[in-house]
Parts: C-alpha cells; structure tokens; sequence
C-alpha cells in the first residue's frame, strides 16, 4: 500500500484512489479497524479529483493534491489546537495527521535549504537583497513543496545579506 514518493510523484491522485480502495476492501473484512483511513482517504480524493474536474475536467496535477493535503492539515492543526485547549483527547486527528503527510514530498530542513539557496545565489551575477524573487523562483522549480515557503523566505534573506559583505 504505502510506496516511496518519488514513485508516487507522477500520480498522487491515483495514488490516493488505490490507497483509499484498498482501505474500503480491509475495512469490510475487519469493520472498524481500517474505517479511519478509508473514510479520510474517500475524503481526501473526492476534495482533490474536484479541483482538476473544476479546473476544466481534467485529472488533479500532483501540486494541486498536495495543495489540498496541506489545506487538510492546517484544518486538522486547528482541531488539534482548539480540543487540546478544551484538554480533549486528540488521539483521532493525531492518527488521520500522521496519514496525510504520508502523502506529502519529505520536506527539507533548514540545512539542506540554505544549501539549496547558497547553490541558487552561486549562480546568479546579482546576489544581492535584490536578488530574493529570483532565488525564490529557482527555488520554487527545484523543490517545490519540498519547503515551508516562511523558512526559505527567512532562509534566503539571511544568504542574500550574507553575500553583500562578500
């Protein structure tokens, strides 16, 4: 069921079909155990076949999917956040957290990010301040998704001030 990423780059939305069949089929054989996922995963393809189908019926791209896998957790962080302040159990939205960002690209962390930016900024004739758009837009065609878009903000910033005094 669960399949390295970069197989499943090329086709999230299938991905995300077959799993939430799969999970239809478990639950039928052993109701209850496998009801999260399945209900989740039906959820989450019905969402993101949406956007391709209103996007003029077409097939949802892996950035549109992931967009939508994304929306589903900020929503998520907001129950977590509001029944954990309520001193709730969280238990579920933990389980279905854990379930979606299976979905997502391994995010890089501050260290391969500000190699990836001072790897950009080396190949630029300007590396100034001025230079953050750009670098943001190399970044963005060389990564994308794989980075919060704050971090790489501060992350950039912070290369680009250091190179002025180069």
């Amino acid at each position: 069921m669960r399949r390295s990423f970069e197989s499943r780059w090329a086709m999230l939305i299938d991905t995300i079909k077959a799993d939430s069949l799969e999970a239809r089929k478990r639950n039928s054989r052993e109701p209850g155990v496998h009801a999260l996922r399945a209900n989740l995963l039906g959820t989450l393809f019905a969402e993101a076949a949406k956007v391709g189908k209103d996007a003029g019926n077409r097939p949802s791209a892996d950035e549109e999917v992931i967009a939508v896998v994304r929306k589903f957790l900020k929503n998520l962080d907001e129950t977590i956040a509001a029944l954990e302040k309520a001193h709730k159990d969280t238990t579920l939205q933990r389980s279905e957290k854990a379930i979606l960002e299976s979905y997502l690209p391994r995010q890089m962390d501050r260290a391969e990010l500000t190699a990836a930016v001072e790897q950009i900024a080396s190949t630029l004739a300007d590396r100034s301040p001025r230079a953050m758009g750009e670098v943001m837009k190399q970044l963005k065609e060389r990564h994308g998704g794989q980075y919060d878009g704050k971090t790489a903000s501060e992350v950039v910033r912070a290369v680009l001030h250091s190179e002025v005094g180069r």
